[in-house]
């Protein structure tokens, strides 16, 4: 199988890896499937909301996480000197 490469392929599989695990759980157990969808968004929105609103150290680490999700590049550190 080949792996996709272009950035919007990367946002199809994440997208649809994050909509079928709840609706995957839905044929077992509609209850728990509406859980586990609820911690999704939860952990989306506290990872944005530490990328914005939080500490230089908790903000830093939210974006390396989103750029890590993402599949880029760290960006060049700046070097003293």
């Amino acid at each position: 199988m080949p792996r996709t490469t272009s950035r919007y392929g990367r946002v199809v599989t994440v997208t649809t890896a994050t909509v079928s695990a709840p609706a995957a759980v839905w044929l077992v157990h509609p209850a728990l499937s509406i859980i586990i969808a609820g911690l999704l968004i939860a952990l989306g929105i506290v990872i944005m909301a530490s990328a914005l609103f939080g500490s230089e150290r908790l903000s830093e680490r939210a974006f390396r996480l989103l750029r890590w999700i993402a599949n880029r590049p760290e960006p060049p550190s700046a070097s003293p000197g």
